[in-house]
């Protein structure tokens, strides 16, 4: 540190922000800003510049910096606002550049409800969105109020039409984020194969774009005899603007600033230090927004850094070679060299792809040895061409995009085929926040006694027990049931083993996509490679909307999370629905198996035993499956949206068995039609779980209900309020936590 003061000084900045944040200091933290009074949200006024507009077929995403909130006649400043309004309340076009007013409900941005779903507030804390609008009215208080910003988007929106001219109508959306950052138009599939080949850093504008963009610039400007200070400062300007241009994100900021410190080094014959340049870009965009701390394309760009700068030096002592070398040795090198490189990064990234991604691509260190290489010519040749096309080139433009379409078509060809390899992938889970601190430690620890040849395989058997560590659960760590958010809907997981589960119901009539964007991260985030059985209760929308979706990823080999077997019922009323679903698990390669009242599945100490539906003339949500699940001592009774006549003959058998039980998942989200009064003494429930979503339109949970569960249940938990809700047995009982709620209640006895 002594010899590179910038480092010692990031290293020392950074801390310090982390403890402020520990401090609780809000301006460091994820606490949702105050608002200078107390105001009714639904009607909040906001005006301020657009920075940034996001088009859709349905809606627009507008982006508002430099904000101030209306009250009273008097303006008060908040915090950029992002604003989501229809596209038919939009009277007016707008541009980047206009300020606006906007009226409509100012919302907080909400905190994940689930163990692994995308955390949206850290995400926009980190570039200073504070506030959610929906947007019932938007006005223009004036055209072009920032002509920077009007310049920069009529640029973007040339380009975008360049790249259209130039490139196949399946492949403008790739182009449209190499080159700008837009993945607005990327074809999902495309998106999947390169996460799966380990290189989706090629998708995103980073530090490969900025150093291959930037050194080509300046290439053709010397070569062009611009004298070597002005071509450098003119490609510094350039990928400056350019880093603007496409969001200005931390990773291509981190490489503009870097890239600018090396132009200066050459300008002013000063050396040039790798890591002090990263440290000195780490220092800015910290001060620019401290939240960048726990952003993770911040880390991940910076662990890059690290990775080649400290790391691969450390383990790779470099031998130089006198003489002349051959072309076989120069590949031979330079292979070599990549296979460290790769080494360095993925030693330091393992954690964070990890905590942030929850699975590593097995073949990523080779397919980015083969890509990287080969990136350059996509690039330059992509953006040349489509520049040519934006100019009206457009013969020529396609001529010379030509190499870059042939790249992309190498790179999804082998995508494709990675994709039909059965371990491709690696599922990992989510390690905890101190088993990355411990590999950390450890890590650089090796670093630090390199040559000391003794200690440096005791701190190898170390790491890889480290590795072991973020890989493995501990016995506090492992779960029995969780019962997911997603909104006005049901997904409940049994889990067998920490790799292993049951899933009961997954849907949403108010989360789309809740397949693909909380089911599936939940299980990956938890390390679950396979779903051993998927039990449909009934084919309503709200059950089996992520069902639908996790079969169809299966299918099109988009997730590694292997599902063996589907449990239906038999429902006349329902028969076309069951019949969709049977098509989509025969396709993900997934058994089919019809269930009813009597039907027991085991599955090592946990066994599900079907009590409904016993007929299959009942009403879809009358017919609802029905389950007992014991294991040991612990019982936990599922009921779907069971009622009427199907609730009748369930409490009836219920009845019978005179048993009480531990866990009540309660029926139809709360409605006040099911989970009758005679129904809940005959059980008697320690816990009842309700899952509905925030402001639903059928008002549940019912008050009516509400008040039967507390006359005889000891404990009622809710998704709406706690997000995921999550169970735990231990030998004398068992414990309940809710992750919003940060609620936690231990079961003993009969009293909680």
């Amino acid at each position: 540190m002594s010899k590179r003061p910038l480092c010692g000084a990031a290293l020392l900045w950074a801390v310090m922000l982390w403890l402020l944040g520990q401090m609780q200091v809000s301006a460091f933290t994820f606490q949702t800003p105050k608002l200078p009074l107390k105001i009714p949200l639904e009607k909040a006024a906001v005006s301020g510049e657009i920075y940034k507009k996001e088009e859709f077929t349905l809606y627009t995403n507008l982006y508002i910096k430099n904000a101030n909130l209306t009250i009273n006649s008097k303006q008060y400043s908040i915090d950029n606002v992002k604003v989501h309004i229809k596209r038919e309340k939009c009277s007016t076009a707008f541009r980047c550049g206009d300020k606006v007013f906007v009226k409509g409900r100012l919302e907080e941005i909400p905190l994940p409800a689930n163990l692994g779903q995308f955390n949206e507030r850290v995400y926009n804390y980190a570039r200073g969105i504070k506030w959610y609008q929906s947007g019932e009215s938007v006005q223009v208080l004036k055209k072009n109020f920032n002509l920077f910003l009007k310049w920069q988007n009529k640029i973007k929106e040339m380009w975008i039409k360049g790249i259209s001219k130039v490139v196949p109508e399946d492949k403008i959306g790739f182009f449209e984020s190499v080159l700008l950052g837009e993945k607005r138009n990327l074809d999902s599939s495309q998106k999947i194969l390169f996460q799966i080949m380990g290189c989706s850093h090629i998708l995103a504008i980073s530090g490969l774009h900025l150093s291959i963009m930037g050194g080509g610039l300046l290439k053709i400007l010397q070569r062009l005899s611009v004298p070597f200070w002005a071509a450098g400062s003119i490609s510094m300007i350039a990928m400056i603007l350019y880093g603007g241009l496409t969001g200005s994100g931390a990773a291509v900021m981190r490489a503009a600033i870097m890239f600018s410190v090396w132009i200066g080094a050459l300008i002013w014959k000063r050396t040039y230090d790798f890591l002090s340049s990263a440290a000195l870009a780490c220092i800015l965009l910290l001060i620019k927004s401290p939240l960048y701390l726990y952003d993770s394309s911040f880390l991940l760009s910076f662990g890059a850094i690290l990775g080649l700068g400290l790391v691969q030096p450390a383990l790779f002592s470099k031998k130089m070679q006198r003489g002349k070398k051959t072309l076989g040795e120069k590949i031979k090198n330079l292979f070599m060299d990549g296979i460290k490189g790769g080494i360095a990064v993925w030693a330091v990234l393992l954690p964070m792809m990890m905590y942030f991604f929850y699975e590593i691509s097995v073949f990523g260190i080779i397919i980015n040895l083969l890509v990287l290489p080969t990136a350059g010519i996509l690039l330059i040749s992509g953006c040349v061409g489509s520049l040519l096309g934006m100019c009206g080139i457009i013969p020529l433009g396609k001529l010379v995009t030509a190499p870059a379409l042939l790249i992309l078509e190498a790179y999804i060809s082998v995508g494709k085929t990675i994709q039909n390899i059965p371990f491709a992938v690696w599922i990992t889970g989510k390690p905890a926040l101190w088993k990355c601190v411990c590999y950390y430690v450890v890590l650089f620890l090796l670093l630090w006694i390199k040559k000391q040849k003794r200690w440096r395989k005791f701190f190898y058997g170390i790491l890889v027990f480290c590795i072991l560590l973020l890989y493995g659960k501990l016995p506090w760590e492992t779960r029995s049931l969780t019962f997911l958010d997603v909104g006005q809907g049901d997904c409940i997981c049994i889990h067998t083993d920490n790799r292993s589960c049951f899933l009961i119901d997954g849907g949403s009539s108010s989360v789309s996509g809740v397949g693909k964007y909380r089911i599936l991260p939940f299980l990956k985030a938890f390390g679950i490679q396979e779903i051993k059985g998927i039990f449909v209760s009934h084919t309503d929308l709200d059950h089996i909307s992520g069902i639908q979706g996790i079969l169809e990823c299966a299918g099109k080999k988009e997730t590694y999370i292997k599902v063996k077997t589907l449990f239906l019922s038999e429902c006349e009323e329902t028969k076309e629905k069951l019949e969709a679903l049977e098509e989509s698990a025969r396709k993900a390669g997934c058994k089919i198996v019809y269930i009813k009242k009597g039907t027991k599945i085991r599955e090592g100490k946990i066994q599900l035993e079907c009590l409904a539906p016993d007929r299959k003339d009942l009403e879809c949500n009358e017919g609802s499956q029905a389950f007992r699940m014991t294991k040991g001592k612990f019982k936990a009774l599922f009921t779907g949206d069971i009622e009427g006549e199907g609730e009748n003959e369930l409490f009836v058998e219920l009845k019978e068995r005179g048993e009480k039980y531990d866990v009540l998942k309660v029926a139809h989200h709360g409605s006040k039609n099911s989970t009758k009064e005679e129904f809940l003494e005959v059980i008697s429930p320690k816990a009842s779980v309700i899952s509905c979503g925030k402001d639903n339109s059928y008002g549940h949970p019912h008050k009516e209900l509400l008040e039967r569960l507390k006359l005889y249940t000891g404990k009622i938990f809710s998704t709406m309020e706690e997000g995921e809700i999550r169970l735990t047995e231990s030998k004398n009982g068992f414990c309940i936590e809710s992750r919003l709620g940060k609620k936690r209640y231990l079961f003993r006895g009969n009293e909680p």
